[in-house]
C-alpha cells in the first residue's frame, strides 16, 4: 500500500499557551498550556495519519526533548522511525495575547547534525521508500545541514520509483535542480526564489508555470494567505478561494495542507479537487487553539459543504 513517508531532520517540541496580554518589559503569566510533537515533516505525518493515510515519520531525537517526542508520536499512534542524534532536539513555543488577539511564536535553534547523523537519515529514508510511496521532507534544515540535503532525498525518491514532495525553503533550489514531484510554497516564501513579490494571481500562477515547464517540479502549489492557493501541472492550473473561517492560531495549517493534498493524490483524485481537501484542512487547524492541529470532523464538515470549498 502506498505509504506518505515524511522527512523532520530538524523536529521540535512544541508548546502553546495564552496569555492576559503581551507587553515589553512585563512578567508574562501564561495559562493553559498545550503541548505536541512538531516540525514540518512530523505534523505532516500526524496530519495524513488522522486523514486515514498509511504513514511513516522519519525523524532524530536527542536528548530528554527528543524522548518525550517519540512518546508523543506513540502516544498518537502515528508510526514512526526515530534516528537517534547526539544533539538535543529543540523546543518552539508559542503565546497568544487574549487582549490584543496577536499570536507570538518563538522557535530555537536546533542542534546541528554530523555528518554521519545526516548519512544515517538519509540511509533510513532509503531502506523505507517503496515504490509508489510519497516522501515529503517540510520544514528547515539543521544548523550545518547541506545544500544538497533535499535534492538528495529527491534522488532516493527518484530510484525508488517514488514522488518526493518539498515544502521547505532550505536546501529548495537544489531539491529543484535535480528535479521533483511536487513543492509547496506560502506567501512568504516564493518571493526569495521568484526574486520578487508577484501580483496574485495571475504572476503568480505564471511563475509556478514556468517552474513546472522547465521541469523543476511536477506540480507547484502556492497558498496565499486570504486569498486562496493555487497548483499548476502540465495538465493546467487548479485555484482554490480561502475558506471564510473564524481561525484562532496558524501553527500547523501549511502542513496540514501539504498533508491532505497528499492524501488526496494518493486517492487519485484530480488536482482541483485535491487542492479544495487541502484548503479545507488548512482551514480546519487554523479553527484549533495554539499547536493543534485540525478536527477530522470540521475538515470534513468543510469539505462536504458546498459551495463554501468551492473554487
Amino acid at each position: 500500500m502506498t505509504r506518505i513517508i515524511t522527512l523532520t531532520p530538524n523536529p521540535v517540541r512544541d508548546y502553546a499557551s495564552d496569555a492576559d496580554f503581551v507587553e515589553p518589559n512585563r512578567k508574562i503569566r501564561c495559562k493553559d498550556p498545550i503541548t505536541h510533537p512538531g516540525g514540518g515533516g512530523i505534523n505532516v505525518a500526524r496530519a495524513a495519519h488522522r486523514l486515514g493515510a498509511e504513514t511513516l515519520a522519519i525523524f532524530t531525537a536527542g536528548g530528554v526533548s527528543g524522548e518525550a517526542l517519540k512518546t508523543a508520536m506513540a502516544d498518537e499512534g502515528v508510526p514512526s522511525r526515530a534516528v537517534s542524534v547526539a544533539g538535543d532536539t529543540r523546543i518552539a513555543f508559542q503565546v497568544r495575547d487574549i487582549a490584543g488577539g496577536d499570536e507570538y511564536r518563538f522557535s530555537l535553534p536546533g542542534a546541528p547534525m554530523s555528518a554521519a547523523e545526516i548519512d544515517t537519515f538519509l540511509a533510513a529514508a532509503e531502506e523505507e521508500t517503496k515504490p509508489g510511496d510519497y516522501l515529503d521532507g517540510s520544514g528547515r534544515l539543521p544548523v550545518g545541514a547541506p545544500d544538497d540535503f533535499w535534492a538528495r532525498a529527491a534522488r532516493i525518491a527518484k530510484q525508488n520509483d517514488a514522488r518526493f514532495v518539498l515544502d521547505s525553503i532550505s536546501g529548495r533550489e537544489e531539491a529543484l535542480a535535480e528535479g521533483i514531484f511536487l513543492l509547496r510554497q506560502n506567501k512568504f516564501e516564493y518571493p526569495s526564489l521568484a526574486g520578487s513579490e508577484l501580483k496574485w494571481p495571475e504572476e503568480i500562477i505564471s511563475f509556478a508555470q514556468n517552474l513546472v515547464r522547465c521541469g523543476n517540479a511536477e506540480r507547484v502549489a502556492i497558498t496565499h494567505g486570504g486569498d486562496g492557493s493555487i497548483m499548476a501541472s502540465r495538465e493546467g492550473v487548479a485555484r482554490v478561494d480561502a475558506l471564510p473561517i473564524a481561525a484562532h492560531s496558524a501553527v500547523g495549517a501549511g502542513d496540514s495542507f501539504v498533508a491532505a493534498l497528499t492524501v488526496g493524490m494518493v486517492k487519485g483524485w484530480d488536482d482541483d479537487k485535491a487542492l479544495r481537501y487541502a484548503m479545507c484542512a488548512a482551514a480546519a487547524t487554523r479553527m484549533t487553539p495554539g499547536t493543534s492541529l485540525f478536527r477530522i470532523e470540521d475538515v470534513e464538515r468543510l469539505f462536504n459543504a458546498p459551495p463554501a470549498c468551492d473554487a
